[in-house]
């Protein structure tokens, strides 16, 4: 809330998957859906992100940081076709 206040953007929430970097831990469905609710500034879910967890945070979620799901793979642009498809 104090980022919205002092005149943030969006807020970002992450990682969503599992990824080596950090203390394991991760962003919790429940946290976007009451930021949703509760929140007017556009949140942001990343890191580590498949199809599911796209999919399942799409009515929740204003947008969606993709980055190493797509760059890791030998065709970046069906990596990313397939992140998107849930999105229709």
């Amino acid at each position: 809330m104090n980022a919205g206040e002092t005149g943030a953007d969006y807020i970002s929430f992450g990682p969503v998957g599992e990824t080596q970097l950090g203390d394991g831990s991760r962003a919790e469905d429940a946290t976007f859906a009451w930021w949703s609710q509760m929140i007017e500034l556009p949140v942001v879910a990343e890191g580590a992100l498949s199809v599911d967890d796209i999919a399942r945070l799409a009515p929740m979620t204003d947008f969606f940081a993709i980055g190493e799901e797509i760059w890791r793979s030998d065709n970046p642009v069906a990596a990313l076709k397939a992140l998107l498809a849930p999105l229709g």
